[in-house]
């Protein structure tokens, strides 16, 4: 049983792992012609300053993919609508038929209070139907017509919703304020594919944005599963007199021991976790409130142990087999030293030799990393790191990790371990300091101030930058922005370049207030510049003032999330006053005592009847 637990489990990490790619819906206006003058150091930067054009090799779901017809057109669905999209591509007008098909099989088997024969069965048949378009085949190749868009321009001339897009998946308005738009490329790559064929694409791509600026180099910035592509690129005899500058920022250069955990099956279970805690613990983070999640546990108990079991073990093989195991870009976020004994259980079995070879390329690729880094030091490229730590995979706002064994054991983003993202950094748990002996021993000036990082053994430690407690959507923290920018600006070169960045420093959430004009400082700026006088004096004089003061606030580049909080808080409820923002809505007290009551009902069934479904309880 405890393996078919383990087996079970696995689902729930897998929709969790699907999940948190996926952008918050905001709305966005492009940042063309904004002013980020406000902030000193990108105020002391000229046009001039970047040099080189800038191509970003984005993260998971920072490309997008449709599926073709026969033409290589978009294919319309049964609802007249495209079916595209970055992390998941699924056609939504089949879900629901789907998902109707497990009715009678679910029924049937709560009449019999145990798994009705074919339920199983039912379910991977399910969830391959669904999750069908990203069907990999054994020789790694996407067996649907998958086409990834690209961008052979500058993002200048993006269309205007892909503009806005692009601002909300990369924030990098204050780079493109001052260096310009048709400066910056976007390299798009497909999550279901071979990124060694990715980092041959970047080979011609480099070659084209050289010819249609002007220029002999680039720089590129990676940016979280972009780090798999910059490796393969490194191990495919790059011409590195072309790349002026690499800036890595939570990029996955050595894998995540998410995806190993995942792929292994390695879980920290209880009873506790999966029938009381982890739903509620989801529930609270996506919404504020638990009341849903506990509401889940206690319905979730109609079901015999044994076929809760059944179900989420028979989903995770459709997932696992659809899309999964036969994608060589899965295998590349592996950490190294866990690939060969996952190569060993899935694909050296004689059947997937093609996919193997694959695998086996990128790591080669992976493990002669650092290698490939110093050549391209030695050749003249500067390469910087950019890393959140101090967070577990409990942590954050990617706490449902919890569940993976090696949370007991990483520091990093919530996501990406610091040995990953910083090519080598020591560290203690997150929560934990490195031991009285490590520390007697090391270089003082390495080890961060909470004493669980030594950046002394990163294979760049005077080019790397850490965030504590910074989530692995770095996007919200304009200091890590406005790091990368003085860098491509050339005004940082290494961790004594500037007092204002130092190694350590900490993370604060400033994109409601400065990402594009939807931010609530261009918004007060708009007030602010009246001339018909649609605000009143004392109106402008409140917003006059929170607009100082979270101007202050923002010029600082020691990271503060509390004191940001504030400043946000004061600038919304001036605007509020000026008419031009609603209140912000307070928790509902109903919503409260929902949770409060249901908590009370999850936890008086945990403690009657434990880790069992109703089914199980013997009259």
């Amino acid at each position: 049983m405890k393996k078919g637990f383990m087996k079970a489990i696995s689902i729930l990490l897998c929709v969790a792992m699907l999940s948190f790619f996926a952008p918050a819906v905001a709305s966005a206006v492009n940042g063309k012609d904004l002013d980020y003058s406000f902030y000193p150091d990108i105020a002391a930067l000229k046009p001039e300053d970047a040099q080189y054009p800038t191509i970003i090799l984005p993260g998971i779901n920072h490309s997008v993919s449709y599926l073709a017809d026969e033409n290589g057109d978009p294919y319309i669905n049964s609802k007249g609508e495209e079916v595209s999209g970055g992390l998941m591509l699924i056609d939504n007008s089949t879900i629901v038929s789907n998902v109707l098909g497990l009715v009678p099989y679910l029924i049937f088997t709560l009449a019999l209070r145990d798994t009705l024969p074919g339920l199983k069965e039912k379910i991977y048949s399910t969830i391959q139907s669904i999750m069908g378009l990203m069907q990999m085949d054994e020789n790694g190749e996407t067996v649907h017509n998958l086409v990834t868009i690209p961008y052979n321009y500058p993002i200048s001339q993006m269309d205007e919703e892909t503009l806005n897009w692009f601002y909300r998946m990369i924030p990098m308005e204050p780079f493109t304020s001052v260096f310009g738009e048709e400066n910056v490329y976007l390299y798009t790559f497909p999550l279901f594919g071979n990124p060694m064929d990715s980092a041959a694409g970047l080979h011609d791509y480099i070659d084209m944005v050289k010819q249609q600026t002007g220029k002999s180099k680039v720089n590129l910035i990676s940016i979280s599963l972009g780090g798999t592509i910059l490796s393969a690129f490194l191990d495919s005899n790059p011409d590195l007199s072309e790349i002026n500058k690499i800036v890595n920022i939570v990029s996955l250069m050595d894998g995540t021991d998410l995806m190993a955990d995942f792929m292994a099956r390695r879980f920290n279970l209880s009873d506790q976790f999966l029938y009381s805690d982890f739903i509620p613990m989801i529930m609270k983070e996506a919404t504020g409130n638990a009341a849903l999640g506990y509401l889940i546990n206690i319905l979730l108990r109609i079901l015999p142990k044994n076929t809760l079991y059944d179900v989420l073990t028979s989903a995770f093989s459709g997932l696992l087999d659809t899309i999964i195991i036969n994608d060589p870009q899965y295998w590349a976020m592996l950490p190294g030293d866990e690939y060969e004994a996952l190569a060993d259980r899935y694909l050296r079995d004689g059947k997937h030799d093609v996919l193997l070879a694959k695998t086996d390329r990128y790591q080669q690729a992976r493990l002669a990393l650092k290698k490939n880094m110093l050549a391209a030091a030695d050749a003249g490229v500067g390469i910087y790191n950019i890393a959140g730590y101090g967070l577990s995979f409990t942590d954050g706002e990617y706490n449902f990790f919890g569940i993976v064994q090696s949370s007991a054991t990483v520091n990093g983003d919530a996501i990406i371990p610091i040995a990953s993202t910083t090519l080598g950094a020591t560290s203690a748990p997150a929560g934990k300091v490195l031991s009285d002996s490590y520390l007697a021993n090391a270089k003082k000036e390495y080890i961060s101030p909470d004493k669980s990082v030594d950046a002394s053994t990163c294979l760049f430690p005077d080019r790397t930058w850490f965030f504590e407690k910074q989530h692995h959507e770095v996007g919200g923290n304009d200091i890590v922005i406005r790091l990368a920018t003085s860098i491509l600006g050339g005004k940082i070169d290494n961790i004594h370049s500037s007092a204002a960045f130092p190694q350590f420093n900490s993370m604060r959430n400033t994109k409601s207030m400065t990402r594009s004009s939807s931010g609530i400082i261009f918004e007060a700026q708009k007030v602010l510049a009246d001339t018909e006088n649609q605000y009143s004096a004392q109106q402008k004089a409140s917003v006059q003032k929170a607009y100082n003061d979270a101007l202050a606030m923002l010029a600082e580049t020691k990271g503060d999330n509390e004191k940001a909080k504030a400043a946000y808080d004061a600038l919304y409820a001036s605007l509020v006053e000026a008419g031009v923002k609603t209140p912000a809505k307070s928790d509902s007290p109903i919503m409260n005592v929902l949770e409060l009551l249901l908590k009370v009902f999850n936890d008086f069934v945990m403690r009657t009847i434990g880790g069992k479904g109703y089914p199980d309880v013997k009259t």
